[in-house]
């Protein structure tokens, strides 16, 4: 059963891809497919699109969360009678009110519904309410009695680890969830070939996601169908089993629905917001929104996990890299949110760069009082990248060579299978180095004007990770003919804005030769549309479409079959019509055939694609990814030796990520990332001091404007790649990953000074200079 409320936000996410076809039937002219409206880029850029915020329900209440105002404390006494009393207000819930599961989205199940015992950083989860305005809710929480008994907290990985450290979650020792290891070869043998020797402490920041899209949720709960919640998530399968663990719940019994996403990159996973507004429509029978201002969200956020590196890698008189040697400490916060995936990419991805031949890892992933962290774009890679690329030119400089015959010198190609397992059939990572040196006139680097400097850096990535989720890999698309001729694709992967629908509908527009504005395709809905992992570790090119060619390509085989039963053998399917004795025949004949002989049904078919991946074992060996992108970017800045400032006066940026499907969306895809990592490594800072973020408002926290942007060339080193939709590799976080290390290199190279801790602001720079003189 459905309910009305649920099939109108269920239309309204069908919209939000591409708007329904055109009813009218004459409108059709050239190839015989229903033309559709324009993509949703037109809607968003004409303040049409309807987000979460713009959804409302008849009967719709307001809830909002009563936060700690302290890191760490023991829960007292809750006394919530005067906030029940408030008019308007429906429900005010505790810890006692809700189920007490542990739950989580990994395997650390370190999550509640509400803070029961103790509360573990500024802003944790108290108490809620429901209440027919935002006045009445804001009313009600301030009446709501907290008495907290102030506990010693630790708010630095490091100290934390120390004995005699307040104990964050009783069960685990040291604070520590997680370590990794990580060996390969022999370092101390490494070491000893070693005639260069550089590193150092590199520390990366807390990032805020930034997204234009506040965070929130409307949930609404039913006898007959459970628990139902309209979420920005892009891994909405994952949530939906997170979220029914937390209440005790079959995962049939929670849906999940996606609205249009204004902007996540990594921040709008799994949400606590999601968990509390269903705890509260099931107390009340209503739905309940929570909207989170900027403030709240900026006080809470999940960002970017801080990681600090204290990295060595050592070479040869030649330039051969001999070892690596590194130690990470990575601050998950009070709870674990995705930052597991981060320190264990950290710990190991660059190593599929370079031959190092020789490798030790070791990260601790750690309890602190701080807000919980996630991962951002790069997901660990970008961060190591900055550590690996900085000391990379530094031997360089040591050696007297050039920084990019270095890594020449050194970097891995087509055919190898690298140190942790990753095999390689395609890398062109060469092509990219000696394309972004001509194109940025990398010659010129020693003959540039005192405070002006290039730098490089490189970067991998994957397409999917199989060890997102160890239990499978891979993608599902159904493909239909609708009747009147257009087709619809649907999948589990999700669209938040990197143009994964126009991609698909490009894929399965190529295959049954008809026009892209023909296809619409839906996602979403985890109670409508197939089972997805969602849009992270940079997996939907690769991975959904190569579903949806295999369902587009096994549409065309079943359209052939059903086009020889209709008119005779000799019936061909090309360019988007059955061709037979000299006639053409429409999508929409194709359509009426099917029906005819099928009692109305349509012709739909369903593929999966199953990548040949292998999950990494415990020493973290394997090849976890159908093939792997690479790039190699420079950046040219300027500083002004009397404030610090860094500007970014040129960019040049360079691809292999196979064939591109989109090169619109593909370099839209790179433009942003920069503007990123400019954002990042010259001004972005999420400054927490014990627990406390103390810049919580976007005038405080300065963000890349159009100012700050450099001319940017991208250009693509197009190889089709055996494993991806017609060679299509991936390019959404491989964009972002050598910005720090290419941004914080030129500015070594305009002054001489070496930047460790991100950001390189204006201070940090203007400091190093006076340090220097």
């Amino acid at each position: 059963m459905t309910t009305n409320s649920q099939q109108q936000a269920s239309k309204s996410q069908d919209a939000k891809v591409m708007n329904p076809a055109d009813p009218n039937p004459s409108a059709r002219q050239g190839n015989p497919t229903l033309k559709q409206k324009p993509l949703d880029l037109k809607s968003k850029l004409e303040g049409q699109t309807r987000y979460l915020h713009d959804l409302n329900f008849p009967g719709q209440l307001v809830g909002a969360i009563y936060r700690s105002p302290l890191a760490h404390a023991r829960i007292k006494r809750i006394n919530v009678d005067k906030a029940r009393q408030v008019e308007g207000v429906h429900t005010v819930i505790t810890a006692d009110d809700v189920p007490n599961h542990k739950y989580g989205p990994t395997k650390f199940k370190d999550w509640n519904i509400l803070a029961r015992d103790r509360v573990l950083f500024i802003g944790d989860e108290i108490a809620a309410v429901a209440a027919e305005t935002k006045e009445a809710a804001e009313q009600a929480l301030a009446l709501i009695e907290v008495e907290l008994e102030p506990l010693k907290g630790v708010f630095d990985p490091e100290a934390a680890m120390a004995p005699g450290a307040p104990q964050i979650h009783e069960d685990v020792e040291l604070n520590r969830p997680m370590k990794v290891d990580v060996s390969r070869g022999d370092v101390e043998a490494g070491k000893q070939k070693a005639a260069v020797v550089k590193g150092g402490r590199y520390i990366s920041n807390r990032i805020y996601q930034g997204h234009l899209e506040p965070v929130g949720a409307i949930a609404h709960w039913s006898e007959e169908e459970g628990i139902t919640i309209w979420a920005p998530s892009h891994i909405p399968y994952r949530a939906r089993e997170a979220y029914a663990a937390g209440f005790g719940l079959p995962e049939d019994k929670v849906r999940i629905i996606v609205p249009p996403i204004g902007g996540s990159f990594g921040a709008k996973y799994v949400l606590k917001v999601h968990v509390i507004a269903a705890a509260l429509a099931m107390a009340t029978g209503r739905h309940v929104k929570i909207i989170l201002d900027r403030y709240e969200d900026m006080i809470t956020a999940h960002p970017r996990v801080p990681l600090t590196f204290d990295i060595e890698i050592g070479a040869d008189a030649e330039g051969n890299f001999v070892y690596k040697d590194l130690t990470v400490y990575a601050d998950a916060g009070a709870r674990v949110y995705w930052s597991p995936n981060v320190i264990a990419t950290a710990c190991t991805r660059p190593d599929n760069i370079y031959h190092f031949h020789n490798v030790k890892s070791t990260g601790y992933l750690v309890y602190t009082n701080n807000s919980p962290t996630t991962c951002m774009r790069g997901f660990g890679n970008a961060e190591m990248l900055f550590a690996v690329e900085s000391v990379i030119d530094e031997i360089a400089l040591e050696l007297g060579m050039d920084p990019a015959e270095l890594r020449l010198k050194n970097i891995v190609h087509a055919g190898d299978t690298t140190l942790h397992g990753y095999r390689l059939d395609t890398c062109n990572l060469e092509a990219c180095i000696e394309k972004v040196k001509e194109l940025s006139g990398w010659e010129r680097r020693n003959e540039l004007p005192p405070y002006r400097g290039l730098g490089l850096a490189v970067a991998n990535h994957v397409s999917g990770f199989r060890a997102i989720d160890p239990r499978f890999d891979g993608s599902t698309a159904v493909i239909r003919v609708k009747p009147g001729g257009f087709v619809e694709v649907e999948t589990g992967e999700i669209e938040l804005g990197q143009g994964m629908s126009m991609t698909y509908a490009r894929i399965a527009s190529r295959v049954l030769g008809i026009p892209e504005d023909g296809i619409l395709v839906k996602s979403g809905d985890t109670g409508r549309y197939p089972f997805g992992i969602g849009t992270l570790a940079s997996r939907s090119t690769v991975m959904g479409g190569n579903a949806v060619q295999k369902a587009a390509e096994a549409l065309v085989r079943e359209i052939e079959k059903l086009a020889v039963e209709a008119l005779g053998e000799g019936a061909v399917f090309k360019d988007g019509v059955v061709q037979y004795s000299g006639k053409t025949y429409s999508l929409s004949d194709v359509a009426d055939w099917f029906r005819a002989r099928h009692a109305g049904e349509e012709l739909t078919v369903k593929e999966s694609y199953v990548p040949d991946t292998e999950l990494p074992d415990a020493t973290y060996f394997g090849h976890p990814s159908p093939n792997y992108p690479f790039a190699a970017h420079v950046a040219e800045v300027e500083v002004d030796p009397d404030t610090g400032r860094t500007k970014v006066v040129g960019y040049w940026a360079v691809h292999d990520s196979g064939t591109i499907i989109h090169e619109t969306m593909a370099k839209g895809q790179v433009l942003g990332a920069v503007a990123q990592g400019i954002g990042w490594v010259t001004m972005e800072d999420l400054i927490v001091r014990e627990g406390r973020v103390m810049n919580p408002s976007m005038m405080d926290y300065r963000m890349p404007g159009a100012k700050d942007m450099p001319d940017v060339q991208v250009h693509f080193v197009q190889e089709a790649d055996p494993h991806g939709p017609f060679g299509a590799k991936s390019l959404g976080e491989v964009a972002l990953d050598p910005v720090p290390g290419a941004i914080a290199n030129a500015i070594a190279h305009a002054t001489g000074r070496r930047g460790y801790v991100l950001p390189l602001s204006a201070e940090r720079v203007w400091k190093s200079l006076q340090d220097g003189r």
